[in-house]
């Protein structure tokens, strides 16, 4: 654990604890001590662990919307299709609609459409339809939600392990790419990986990656 980080307590302020960075499986333990539902992504935990500090009660909204997307099944899928209350699943007869309306042999989704679905079981949002997935397929909107963020992090990782400056650092590669992460995240603009980043922290910590 970083040793700058405070122990999760409930006397933890939501501004804190968004802060600084927890792994999934400590959001995980939090969740089971603290009868929150502990299933989901790492985005949906931080989510769900943000309002408890709130003091919101916390219920697994997503896991009940798809549940009654998952029993319904689309007679026809159009672009008024919506997407929980009408059964939508990413399957051959969603994939075969959208091939059709570009005019292509085959279409693949996105992972930005997917965390749309996901988004919209997390808020209970019952109007969200085809055309709106659409719309995040061209970029017309975001996905948006908690998700996004976790997009966002991967994105950084991936980008700062592909830096060759990083091999310099020999242990706890990942508490780097977290801090350097923090950087990024709490300043306003873009929330992307810059070899910059990397420089400054090796110019200013050159004793601590040489060991």
């Amino acid at each position: 654990m970083n040793p700058s980080r405070p122990e999760f307590s409930t006397e933890l302020t939501v501004e804190e604890f968004d802060r600084h960075y927890w792994y999934k499986e400590e959001l995980e333990n939090i969740c089971r001590l603290h009868n929150i539902p502990a299933t989901g992504t790492k985005a949906e935990l931080l989510f769900r662990i943000k309002k408890w500090l709130g003091g919101e009660v916390t219920t697994d909204q997503r896991k009940a919307n798809s549940s009654i997307r998952m029993k319904k099944e689309p007679v026809e899928i159009s672009l008024d299709t919506r997407l929980i209350p009408d059964g939508f699943k990413f399957n051959q007869k969603a994939r075969e609609f959208f091939a059709r309306y570009y005019k292509q042999p085959r279409f693949s989704f996105t992972k930005e459409m997917a965390a749309a679905l996901r988004e919209a079981e997390r808020r209970g949002d019952l109007d969200m339809t085809v055309a709106d997935l659409i719309d995040i397929y061209e970029g017309k909107k975001q996905a948006g939600g908690p998700e996004e963020s976790t997009y966002q992090w991967n994105q950084f990782v991936k980008d700062f392990n592909q830096d060759p400056n990083s091999k310099a650092i020999r242990k706890d590669r990942m508490k780097v790419a977290a801090h350097l992460w923090r950087q990024v995240r709490d300043q306003p603009g873009r929330k992307k990986y810059s070899p910059r980043l990397l420089e400054n922290y090796l110019r200013n910590n050159s004793e601590t990656t040489s060991k």
